[in-house]
């Protein structure tokens, strides 16, 4: 409070509190009247005794801390960001033997916390990233890096992917134990660098350094996953099971080069050309798994007309042409069923008047587990049908199998989406991008993806761009979910 209520507070903490009401009145205020999050943060630091914070406002206070924080791998640095969200659980009383700060860099810092349990079985790990992609401020109705509320969303990067899932678990956290919630076994929060940008990545550096995180006995992955929207409904809320796996080629033309006021049949350019022409629209033969197979089965009778019947047909036969086709008429179905493989840049030349030695394309390839790096690299051989160019690895496959979705993980889901969307069908489904699941998975631990995210598509499809934004709404939704979540967790054994 400002101006002339600025000193009543002080005065009312030297009175004795059985006078405290009636002194309040002839000051004009109530004493017993709540304070907001930031003064309740200034009484953790001044050893005041502070009114309990309920878990939504207490999301939105910590969202609004990790925003501030540049993240980003060009000019900011995770390590502010966890030393922040470690400082809050230090302030909850956590042991400062269970707040781990560790990591590649001195920019790449991730914060481990453990919450420990009756037993000591292995943990449950609860992972989501701080690093965030680029936000040019010319680019953005705000500053970027300033949570602003405007028409009923919070606008900020980050507020989607990943520091609103981020922010859900921190408060989660410190609200159940701050209520004398104890886990049956040990949980880990790991908030990590490098997801974004693959530079010094968190989770990889932890599966290295950090046993507990390696002992895990399977991780909820706050990255991926969420509810589907339809017609301001839900539809369906989705678990993340399986990732398709990423690897760059180059194709490589080579030739002598030379001026070019005397060309001399074909140049690098030409053949490169050729061959990024019979890679367009180069097609992988379909191929379920039992992450793509459950999904269709799943979505099939929740979808009208003819998609769905395909979906439920495919389902049931993998080899139903007819099937097939329908699907893989759709961009984002045809993705999820087959390997996929498109040129994303092109290099040549180091002067106009020069004929260059050496034209480089890069293709980036999305495999189906299982797939095999070599294997698409002979189908891009085949492709480009030319001995003369060559294709080469550029960043090695890191191969990830699917995650088997239990009927415990379902359970789980099934609390945490609560009495709301009770009948709400949980699908599995597998991921056409990339997380850092997949690095759990290398180590043989099951990841599912189960982000509280309430959000419609056009606010999703934000995520990387301007004015990424989350509706004050399903940021409330996201906190309770996951508060839910957690607390289920912690009564399995």
């Amino acid at each position: 409070m400002v101006g002339h209520f600025a000193g009543v507070r002080p005065v009312l903490r030297i009175v004795p509190r059985r006078l405290r009401p009636a002194l309040a009145l002839l000051l004009g205020v109530a004493a017993v009247a709540p304070r907001p999050v930031a003064a309740q943060a200034s009484a953790r630091r001044t050893g005041a005794t502070a009114a309990p914070v309920a878990v939504e406002p207490l999301t939105r206070d910590v969202l609004a801390q990790l925003v501030a924080v540049n993240t980003t791998v060009s000019t900011g640095s995770t390590t502010r960001a966890a030393q922040a969200m470690a400082a809050r659980f230090r302030a909850a009383g956590w042991p400062a033997a269970d707040i781990t700060l560790t990591g590649a860099g001195p920019k790449s810092q991730n914060l481990v916390v453990r919450w420990r349990g009756r037993t000591r079985g292995k943990p449950v790990v609860f992972n989501a990233h701080l690093d965030v992609v680029e936000a040019p401020r010319l680019d953005w109705g705000s500053d970027p890096f300033v949570l602003t509320e405007r028409d009923g969303y919070l606008y900020g990067r980050g507020v989607l992917d990943d520091k609103g899932p981020a922010a859900a678990i921190v408060a989660a956290l410190l609200v159940a134990r701050r209520d004398g919630v104890v886990p049956e076994r040990d949980v880990l929060l790991t908030l990590t660098a490098g997801e974004e940008s693959g530079v010094e990545n968190g989770v990889e550096w932890l599966l290295k350094q950090h046993s507990a995180v390696a002992d895990a006995a399977y991780v909820l992955n706050l990255d991926s996953g969420g509810a589907e929207l339809t017609n301001g409904g839900v539809r369906a809320f989705t678990v993340q099971a399986a990732e398709k796996v990423y690897v760059d080629f180059d194709l490589v033309a080579s030739g002598p080069g030379g001026h070019s006021s005397v060309p001399d049949g074909e140049t690098p350019v030409d053949r490169l050309a050729r061959a990024v022409t019979r890679l367009t629209g180069a097609t992988f033969p379909v191929r379920l798994n039992d992450v793509t197979r459950l999904f269709l089965e799943r979505t099939g009778p929740l979808t009208a007309g003819p998609l769905g019947a395909a979906m439920t047909a495919l389902a049931r036969n993998p080899d139903d042409a007819a099937a097939q086709a329908v699907l893989l008429r759709d961009p984002a179905l045809a993705a999820r069923l087959r390997t996929t493989c498109v040129t994303t840049m092109l290099r040549a030349g180091t002067a106009p008047n020069a004929i260059p030695q050496e034209a480089v394309g890069t293709v980036n390839c999305r495999m189906l587990p299982g797939e095999g790096q070599e294997v698409v690299r002979r189908r891009l051989r085949e492709l480009v049908a030319d001995s003369a160019v060559e294709v080469r690895v550029v960043s090695p496959a890191t191969e990830s199998g699917p995650s088997v979705v239990t009927a415990h993980v379902q359970e789980l889901v099934r609390a945490a989406l609560g009495a709301r969307y009770a009948a709400t069908p949980i699908i599995p489904y597998m991921e056409t991008g990339a997380t850092d699941a997949i690095f759990f998975r290398n180590r043989g631990i099951d990841v599912f993806g189960v982000t509280g995210s309430f959000v419609p598509e056009t606010d999703g499809m934000r995520m990387h761009g301007r004015d990424e934004r989350i509706a004050v709404t399903a940021l409330r939704e996201m906190a309770q979910y996951t508060d839910r979540l957690l607390r289920a967790v912690a009564k399995t054994p």
